[in-house]
Parts: C-alpha cells; structure tokens; sequence
C-alpha cells in the first residue's frame, strides 16, 4: 500500500497529528492472496502479517500538556480488501467508463504487535499512561480512519478520475486523433470460473470532424479456453482507424517523440547520418534533429491474416537540424509484410517485404541529394537490417523477462482481422501489475482475458 496521509485525530485529552501510515510491498508472498469472484463482480485480497510504520504528533494531558512525536512500529497487519467492478457514465456521458467500488475493506492489528517510540521533552512523564492507550484506543481509531481513507480514495477521487478521463483521449503526437477505449460488452466482467474480461471500444477519430469510419472490427471468441492464463486481442480496426483518422485530420505526426518514448532514440545528426551520411558531412555531428510526418494521398492500410500482417500507405517527412528544414519527402507507396509467431520461449518468422516505396515530386533537401539517392540510402539502409533480423527470426530471438516477469511462454497467433497474445499469470505478474496500484497482493490461480 502506498504511504497515507490522516488527517487529525482527536480524543479525550489530546490530539495526533500528521499521521503517516507506510505499508511496503510484503516480503513473503505466501501469506497474501487474491482471488476474482463472480458473485459481486469483485477481487478479493487478503493479505496477512503485513509490516507497517506510523509516524505522527501528538499532544497529551495528563496533569501536564505533553507533545512529541510517536514512532509506531507495527509487526503484524492482516488485511481483507474487496473490490467490485462496475460502469459508470464517462465523458461524453453517452459512453461507459470503469467504476470501482470498495465493498469490503478490514485491517486487524493486534495491540500485541505492536511497538512504540515516543520522542520529545517529558514524555517520560506520560509514558506509561500514553502508551497502552495509544494501543487500545487510538490504533483502534486510526485504523477506523485508514479505512476511510481507502474508501475515499477509490470510490470517490479515482472513480471521479475514471469517469473523467476513462473513455476518451486526444493524442497529439499521433496527428492529433482522438482514441475512444470505452468500455464495452458491459464492462469489466468476471465469469463463474474466475475469469476477468473486458472490452474496449479501441477506435480512433478526429473529434474535429467525427466520421463514420470504413472498417468494421473483426469477430471472435472472447476467451481461448486452450489459451493462456493472460489473453490479449488487438484487431487491425484499431490500426486502421488510427490510419484513417491521422489522415483525415492533416495534422503531423511526432515521430521525433514516438522514438524517443517508445524506442529510447534521441534524434540526433549521428543517428540520421546512419542512414544518410550526408547529414553529418553537411551539418556535423552530435547536432539535435526532429522528425515530422504527415499521412498523404490516402490512409494507411494493414491487415492481420494467418499469413501475419502487412501494410501500405503514403508519409511525407519533414526532417529539421539547427531550425533549417533539411529535407521534405514524400514516401508513396511504402509496404511491408511479415509473418511472426513464437514457440519455445522464442519469436520465429520472416519479414517478407520492407520497401520505402517511391518518392514523389515533394522533394526538398539541403544536403545537395537528389531524391533517387535518399530513396537509395534509406532503401539500403532499411534492407540490411530487415536482411540482418530475418536471420534472427530463422534462428528465434528468445523473449525476455520484463519487469521480472518471465515470458518465455508467450504466445503470439495472427488471424483474420485480429492478433490474439497471451502468457502464463505467474507470482512476478501480480507483484508488478498491482504493485502499480495502491496494493500489492500475488496469486498463482487466476486468469485475466483483457479484450481490445
């Protein structure tokens, strides 16, 4: 549990004050547990022998006002949380966001297990009065608040949070579209054997200009009972709606950003040079670069099918060094195709078609190219790795852990319209997954299908 703050408590003869509550991660897995029920809707956590500290003010009188601070040791917390899942109206309101509700939360601390530290002048005076009524007393109230507080925080400020941002998000970096991932189906749902599942609409638009879009989402099962613990779906509809609203809004796409985030590339006249030398000739090296791109001519197209996944579409680039536009090209034409799957522990496949197309007659530079020779270098360029990761792929490139997570049993299947992955729920998944949240619990039994 993450640290937490109380507010003030005040009780015959005295008060506590910024009392800060701290519950780590616990150290033996063993004693905690998480289970999902379908009667309620709810996940259940229990977690027993629980550490914690406590740290606060206090002011007591007894015969004389003594203050100090409280140093509270806590050997032993057992915790009983529950969870219910549920929709709420988002924003837009027509669209459904998750709810969460907290419909059952106990902590139990036996004073037994307990030890406290009282610091400050005189405190000496009081101490074997304050002490075991801090214990019979006082933790009693604090825990009252603590669950308060717990309650507060999901069914109020994180539920508010959800019906605010859990439906609809603009996405400026990807040409300023809009991603709508409303809940669908109904919600979050658990089965009677202990599945959770949900639905997302998964469907990008231009708020600017809402269109009806031309593709339909693919259909399947939503649950492979052969599968995996953990199932994920993602179907080309989402792709293409990104395609297609990127085109329709004419915006640019941040492709500086999106390498930098999600590839860890800074863009630089180094990594540019990698591909066409002549922009270190030109400008030298370890100068800050940005790279910009807009879909032109039609939207983008990719489609999943047993035979993997292709793609074909247009992208002008917009290339700046030093604020100088150095080079504008417009790539028609561009296509690819490859079939990828695991097996073992490790990914296999081919990338059959990597092409940069051809370029058109929006052909600016000021690196002294013609547009045949920049089409030739990114094409070689392109070439030789693709050339270099398909002898990777023939030999299989072995999935890595993640966060501690072992996937060497991921599982990845295309399909007609969809993709379907998945992996084995294991101890390090729920110690990462719900260490993200305000808990940290670990099961070993249940199954999770989030649906895309």
């Amino acid at each position: 549990m993450k640290d937490i703050a109380i507010p003030e408590i005040d009780f015959d003869g005295g008060w506590l004050k910024n009392i800060d509550i701290k519950i780590p991660p616990p150290t033996d897995y063993s004693q905690v547990s998480l289970t999902l029920q379908n009667q309620g809707n709810d996940m259940d956590l229990v977690a027993n022998s629980l550490k914690a500290s406590l740290n606060c003010d206090f002011s007591y009188k007894y015969g004389i006002t003594v203050t100090g601070k409280a140093d509270i040791e806590i050997k032993k917390l057992n915790l009983d949380l529950a969870i219910a899942f549920g929709t709420q109206p988002g924003n837009p309101k027509t669209e459904l966001a998750p709810y969460l509700d907290v419909s059952k939360i106990n902590v139990i601390i036996n004073p037994n297990d307990i030890d406290i530290t009282l610091s400050g002048s005189l405190v000496s005076k009081i101490a074997n009065i304050f002490i075991p009524l801090f214990k019979s007393t006082l933790i009693p109230m604090i825990v009252s608040d603590l669950e308060d507080q717990v309650k507060t925080l999901v069914d109020q400020t994180l539920d508010m949070a959800l019906a605010t941002n859990g439906t609809q998000a603009v996405i400026p970096y990807l040409a300023g579209v809009t991603f709508d991932y409303a809940q669908m189906a109904g919600g979050p749902m658990i089965s009677s054997d202990g599945v959770f599942s949900m639905v997302l609409n998964g469907t990008f638009f231009d708020a600017e200009d809402v269109k009806k879009s031309a593709y339909t989402p693919a259909t399947w099962a939503p649950r492979d009972p052969t599968g995996k613990d953990f199932q994920g779906y993602l179907t080309d509809y989402t792709l293409n709606t990104a395609f297609e609203s990127g085109f329709q809004t004419g915006n640019t796409l941040d492709i500086t950003y999106l390498l930098q985030n999600y590839l860890n590339v800074t863009v630089t006249t180094d990594v540019l040079g990698e591909i066409i030398p002549e922009f270190l000739t030109h400008y030298g090296s370890g100068k800050a670069a940005s790279i910009a791109g807009m879909f032109t001519v039609a939207p983008t197209v990719t489609k999943f099918s047993a035979d993997g996944q292709s793609i074909n579409g247009n992208l002008r680039v917009t290339i700046m060094v030093n604020n100088e536009v150095a080079l504008i090209s417009e790539f028609n034409n561009i296509a690819g195709q490859a079939k990828i799957f695991t097996k073992s522990g490790s990914v296999f496949g081919k990338i059959n078609q990597a092409s940069a197309g051809t370029i058109g007659s929006n052909f600016t530079t000021t690196l002294g190219l013609q547009s045949a020779e920049v089409l030739s270098d990114l094409q070689s360029f392109i070439t030789t790795n693709i050339d270099s990761l398909n002898v990777q792929l023939a030999e299989g490139i072995v999935v890595p852990s993640v966060h501690g997570i072992n996937l060497s049993d991921f599982e990845l299947d295309f399909y007609s319209g969809y993709l379907e992955f998945g992996m084995t729920v294991s101890a390090a998944f729920w110690e990462y997954v719900l260490g993200q949240l305000p808990f940290n619990a670990h099961s070993q039994a249940e199954e999770i299908i989030i649906i895309q």
